[in-house]
């Protein structure tokens, strides 16, 4: 059972339209919250040998058939994979500063919160307590309207531009702001996923801080019984923090040597495939700055620049990136090199998936297995040649 046949048609900007046909019903398969997920997608792909630049996109599937758009990831040639020197290796260190300012924000996380006695401005990761109105035109917005509200200044509980807000307020000031429509409250679109444009008002009733318990043996014996006391804690802690200085010391290596091999590639990437990964980062940031309630002429505004030339800046980055992630292509073709389990845990972590269980299994749940294997094998790229300078993962 699969795929029977596949008609490839050039289509808009690079992309390329497939009609895939089935020899089974695969019309429940039109799920566009995770369409590169779908197996019969990886079925197409996988028959045509094709790797997608982007996971690809079901546009329609009735009866036996689907179809899909497709960008074919470019190819290109290395003119060497010889190591080259990476520079110096600083080797990772932690401070007794370090550790101790990480105990005690361990230790805060068991505090109360009490009233900051003398403190009239919030700042960054201060609890305020607010009173919060939201009016749309056609009415008041439930999720934004709020009394004696706690909320810790900079997460997500409320949309970015109130944090904003807060920071320029003093104790018993109200002030108000707009918000653009598609908002967001952690993460997802708030007023029922309308998050329609609306007019905000805000009112700083107190200002709230941790105070925290006293850091003795018998506290951490207590409460941390793995720690014993405030010297294991420290150790765990030191331990923790040395971990995570070694695996930002191992990134930038990564990223240097991928760096070092981008140079090498002997020819530069196609214009479509450049323009149309810009024009996705730049959806990408527009998401970002309304999730924030901002408009992105406030945007442009904050960051002293034009449409034109943030543009043109991501476009650079997409002809860079898209260059590091052919030259890596390469070098797994010409090596024949297959992923492993730490590669895709390594993938995982360059998709902002640090830390899930079973990363093989969770990549290809969202990207599919084709899409997610290719993640994984260019970090398999990158690891090997560190490996040839005995600089590899320990």
């Amino acid at each position: 059972m699969g795929v029977t046949t596949i008609d490839r048609k050039p289509a808009d900007a690079g992309f390329e339209s497939w009609k895939v046909s089935f020899d089974h019903d695969v019309s429940d398969v039109i799920n566009l919250d995770d369409p590169g997920a779908a197996p019969e997608v990886d079925e197409a792909l996988e028959r045509e040998g094709v790797v997608p630049l982007f996971v690809p996109k079901v546009e329609s599937a009735w009866g036996n058939e689907l179809e899909l758009s497709v960008f074919v990831m470019p190819q290109a040639d290395i003119a060497s994979a010889e190591p080259y020197p990476l520079g110096p290796v600083k080797a990772p260190h932690v401070s007794e500063a370090e550790v101790d300012q990480n105990v005690a924000q361990l230790v805060a996380g068991h505090g109360t919160l009490q009233p900051a006695l003398g403190v009239s401005t919030p700042r960054m990761g201060d609890t305020v307590v607010i009173d919060i109105q939201g009016k749309a035109a056609s009415g008041k917005i439930a999720d934004l309207t709020k009394t004696n509200f706690r909320y810790l200044v900079g997460s997500a509980a409320l949309p970015g531009k109130v944090t904003t807000l807060l920071l320029g307020m003093r104790i018993r000031d109200t002030k108000r702001t707009n918000l653009s429509q598609g908002w967001r409250i952690h993460g997802e679109l708030g007023d029922d996923g309308r998050s329609r444009a609306c007019e905000l008002r805000v009112a700083v009733r107190d200002i709230l801080r941790v105070k925290a318990p006293k850091l003795t043996d018998e506290w951490v014996a207590e409460n941390m019984p793995n720690a014993k006391n405030v010297r294991g804690l420290k150790d765990i802690v030191r331990k923790t923090l040395r971990a995570e200085a070694e695996s930002a010391q191992h990134d930038e290596l990564l990223e240097r040597a991928a760096n070092q091999l981008t140079g090498r590639v002997t020819s530069m990437p196609p214009e479509d495939a450049v323009t149309e990964m810009a024009n996705s980062s730049f959806e990408g940031l527009l998401e970002q700055v309304h999730g924030g309630g901002y408009t992105i002429t406030e945007y442009l505004n904050s960051q002293h620049t034009d449409e034109q030339k943030l543009r043109g800046m991501l476009k650079a980055q997409a002809s860079s990136e898209l260059t590091r992630l052919m030259a890596l292509d390469a070098l797994a073709r010409d090596n024949k090199l297959e992923p492993g389990e730490q590669d895709y845990a390594q993938a995982a972590r360059t998709v902002g998936k640090a830390g899930i269980e079973n990363p093989q299994e969770a990549l290809e749940g969202s990207f599919g297995r084709v899409y997610a294997r290719q993640l994984a094998l260019r970090a398999r790229a990158n690891e090997w040649l560190l490996e040839r300078q005995g600089l590899g993962r320990k």
